[in-house]
This record gives structure tokens, C-alpha cells and sequence, in this order.
């Protein structure tokens, strides 16, 4: 059995590990309370951006805990609790593809408005204990996601890059943009846990009902229509590539295997971010034993989220002497002997700890992903290429659901992903290094060759002069 004991523990050590690297670095405590009271521009336009993102990702958060156990309170077994993922996940890639192409050239404003519009209806069906409108619902889900972790950060990228600030600034961004979801996520497992004791589940008439862990999905599209509203009111349109481009998604595939930085870049977040999913949809059976009492998965979902928070705070600490790619690097090598510890153990307390240093790679992995991104796919088909990132994505993650995996060969299937993603982000690593090695190389020539033409400017000068007024 899990002791108690571990589990409350876990939340309390997370909590004063994210205090202490928060009081050790300066520079974030200012940059935290930079947010709130500062005038300077990289402040004023985090406060631009932030409340939108959270709102989107507290939405995201409100719900996706009780989706699994609002179906089991449906009376769907877990085989076909799997087959509505697999749609969700397949929508994903199917739509993915096209809807960042149509958000590059459309704008990924109206796109992030979008986001909110589909969401609100996938929160909607939850509401019917109908399986076609619930694989309707996942649909709608599907595409949804792939709106959410393209478009958002898409939008943060571009407008970064038109105020001037630099890859630092954005890494900063993005790091307090995760860290404040992983402080959404908090909060929304304890409201979403409140608001699905408010009431039982209850039917109220052909197959519809409300109450229960139905409350979660009413309370995430409350969440959205003030994100929508925000984001129409506040948020200027951005876009990626000229409207006349016709053949996007085309170009992009095109620019992904012809750009090897951006191909292992691509490589990197489908492999380490299928095997995230995976441990998503398994880790409550994970914790669970025979004949013994079923865990909190709220508290363990809360110490999660406190881990994650950490890796948000470590990236922060890390990314100022520590060049991202080496950081991503790192982030695979811990989270692939995690997913080979779950694969080797059965023992609850030894999966729970992985669990937890996994989440803690997760916090890092998002703010390290999106500088990395941002420094490597071009801003003009920004949307659609991350989207095509999902693509590999969504078919690792479908095939243990389709499968049916037993947990031990699941996390066989992670760990394999993983294993690639450490040898995607070597060489990755090697390549970005290499390059920044030759800059640098470059430098004194280039700086040299300044000096002389700037001598000889400065003799053609005199000696100009010397004509002129001799």
C-alpha cells in the first residue's frame, strides 16, 4: 500500500524545494514580482500574455482529471475508455496538420479564439452518456490540444520576436508561463474536486445528466468564455507566412527534412511528450494494488503538480549558466531511467518516486521545449510545424491504447520512446554546439575584418580630405 505518509510528504518536501531555488536565485524573485509591479516592457507584455495562457491551461486543467472517471461513471470499461482516447489522439493528427497551416495564414488570434470555441463544446457533450456524442466530444478534444500547444505559443514567440526581445526574455516567459499552469493546475484538482462532490451525477432527461464529475466540465467552460473574452479584447493578431502561400503544410514537411535541427528538434518533443501521454492515461492504475484501499489521486495529483512546479523553477535557475539543449539533454536521460524503473518495479512506493522526478522533468521539459523551438522553427510557418510535431506524437501514443496494453509492455513503449529521445537530443545537442562553436570561431575574423574596413574608411577619409584642403 502507498503510505500516506510518502504521499503528503512528496507535496510538503515539493513545496520547500521550490522555495529554496525561488530564494536562492535573485533574479527570480524579480522576475516574479516583476510581473506584478514592474513598468518595463518585457513585464508589461508578460502581463499581456499570461492571464490569456493561464486561463486556457486552468480550462485544460479543470477537467482533465475526471475525464477517465466520469467515463467509468458512465459504465465504460477501460477498452473503450481507450477507444475515445484513440479518437481524440487521432483527431489530433489528422486535424493538427492543417489547422496550424490555417493558423499561420489566418491568424493565430482568431485561432487562439478558436481554441475556446471547440473546447467549450467538448466540455458540452460531456453531459450525455452517449458513446457517439462522447467520441464526438473527444474529437472535438483532439483538435482542441493541438489548438492549445501550438497556437499559444506561437502567438508568444512572434510577438516576442516583433518587440525585440531576445531568446533569454522568451525563456524567462515561458518559464513563468508554465510555472503559473502548474499553479492553475493546483488550484483546478482541488476546485474540480469541490465542484464534482457539489452534486451526484443525476439524469435529467434522454440520456443527459449533470452533478458529479460532470461539474468539473461546466465549471472549465466558465473558465473559457472569460479566456475568449480576454483574448478578444486584449490580444493583437499575429500571423505566420503570406496568404498566398497555398501549400503550407507542404513547404513545411519540405523544411523539416531538409533542416535537420529542425527534424531532431521534432523528434525530440513527439518522443518525450508520447511517452508524457502514455504515463497520463496509466499512472492511476500504476498506484493502484489488489485487495488494498484506492490511493487519494487528488493529493497525488496535487504533489505532481507541486513537482512540476519545481521543474519550472529549476529551469529558470539552470537556463542562466546552462545552454538550453544541454538541459534537454539532461531532461531525457533522467525521464528515461523513470519510465525503467515503473517498466523493472511493481512496487508502488518505488513507480510513486519516479512518478513524482518524471513530473519534475515535465516542468522543465515545457519552458526548455519552447525557447528551443522558438530559436530553431522559422516564425513564418511556426503553427503548422508544431503541429506537424504531433503527428508521431498521437500515433506512439494510440498504440498502446489500441493494443491494450498491459502496464509492464506500456512503459516498455515509453521507455523505447524515451531511449530515442536521449539519442534525438544527443545529437541535437552536438549539432547546436558544434554551430556554436563555429560562431564563435568566426567572431575574431569578422570583428578583425570590421577593423580593417573601418581603417581603411578612415584612411580614404584623410586622404580626401587631404585633396580637398590640402
Amino acid at each position: 500500500m502507498l503510505p500516506h505518509s510518502l504521499i503528503y510528504g512528496s507535496i510538503v518536501a515539493g513545496l520547500l524545494a521550490a522555495c529554496a531555488v525561488v530564494s536562492l536565485d535573485r533574479s527570480q524573485l524579480a522576475s516574479i514580482r516583476g510581473v506584478f509591479a514592474s513598468k518595463d516592457d518585457l513585464a508589461s507584455f508578460q502581463r499581456l500574455y499570461l492571464p490569456g495562457f493561464l486561463l486556457a491551461m486552468l480550462a485544460d486543467w479543470l477537467q482533465g482529471p475526471f475525464v477517465y472517471a466520469l467515463y467509468q461513471g458512465y459504465g465504460i470499461d477501460r477498452e473503450h475508455n481507450g477507444y475515445l482516447f484513440v479518437a481524440g489522439f487521432s483527431a489530433s493528427a489528422l486535424f493538427g496538420t492543417f489547422v496550424g497551416s490555417l493558423a499561420d495564414k489566418g491568424g493565430r488570434r482568431k485561432f487562439a479564439i478558436l481554441y475556446c470555441v471547440i473546447y467549450f463544446g467538448h466540455c458540452t457533450t460531456k453531459h450525455w452518456n452517449a458513446f457517439g456524442m462522447l467520441l464526438f466530444g473527444r474529437v472535438l478534444g483532439g483538435i482542441s490540444t493541438s489548438l492549445l500547444f501550438s497556437v499559444f505559443d506561437s502567438w508568444l514567440v512572434s510577438e516576442c520576436q516583433r518587440q525585440g526581445f531576445d531568446g533569454t526574455q522568451l525563456g524567462n516567459t515561458f518559464s513563468l508561463a508554465y510555472f503559473g499552469s502548474s499553479v492553475a493546475a493546483i488550484a483546478a484538482g482541488q476546485f474540480g474536486e469541490v465542484g464534482a462532490n457539489l452534486a451526484p451525477l443525476t439524469k435529467v432527461g434522454d440520456g443527459m445528466f449533470y452533478g458529479g464529475y460532470v461539474t468539473p466540465f461546466d465549471l472549465s467552460n466558465i473558465v473559457l468564455l472569460f479566456c475568449m473574452a480576454y483574448i478578444t479584447t486584449y490580444w493583437t493578431e499575429n500571423y505566420g507566412q503570406a496568404t498566398d502561400k497555398k501549400t503550407s503544410s507542404g513547404n513545411a514537411f519540405t523544411l523539416i527534412f531538409t533542416q535537420k535541427k529542425i527534424l531532431l528538434c521534432g523528434l525530440v518533443a513527439s518522443s518525450f511528450e508520447s511517452s508524457m501521454f502514455i504515463f497520463v492515461f496509466n499512472w492511476t492504475p500504476c498506484l493502484m494494488e489488489p485487495n488494498q484501499p484506492v490511493p487519494p489521486f487528488g493529493h497525488i495529483f496535487t504533489g505532481f503538480m507541486i513537482l512540476c512546479l519545481l521543474g519550472t523553477r529549476l529551469y529558470s535557475y539552470f537556463s542562466s549558466t546552462i545552454p538550453v539543449e544541454t538541459i534537454g539533454l539532461g531532461i531525457m536521460i533522467v525521464s528515461m531511467f523513470c519510465h525503467v524503473a515503473v517498466f523493472l518495479f511493481e512496487n508502488v512506493m518505488i513507480r510513486f518516486l519516479a512518478f513524482l522526478v518524471f513530473e519534475m522533468m515535465v516542468g522543465l521539459y515545457f519552458p526548455m521545449m519552447g525557447t528551443l523551438k522558438g530559436d530553431i522553427v522559422p516564425e513564418d510557418m511556426r503553427s503548422t510545424i508544431y503541429n506537424i510535431y504531433r503527428v508521431p506524437l498521437n500515433v506512439i501514443v494510440m498504440l498502446p491504447l489500441l493494443m491494450n496494453f498491459s502496464i509492464a509492455t506500456t512503459f516498455a513503449v515509453t521507455t523505447v520512446s524515451l531511449i530515442s529521445a536521449v539519442i534525438y537530443s544527443f545529437l541535437l545537442h552536438n549539432m547546436l554546439m558544434e554551430h556554436t562553436a563555429v560562431a564563435a570561431e568566426d567572431l575574431p575574423q569578422a570583428q578583425e575584418l570590421g577593423k580593417g574596413c573601418e581603417e581603411h574608411s578612415v584612411n580614404d577619409r584623410e586622404a580626401v580630405n587631404f585633396i580637398q584642403f590640402p
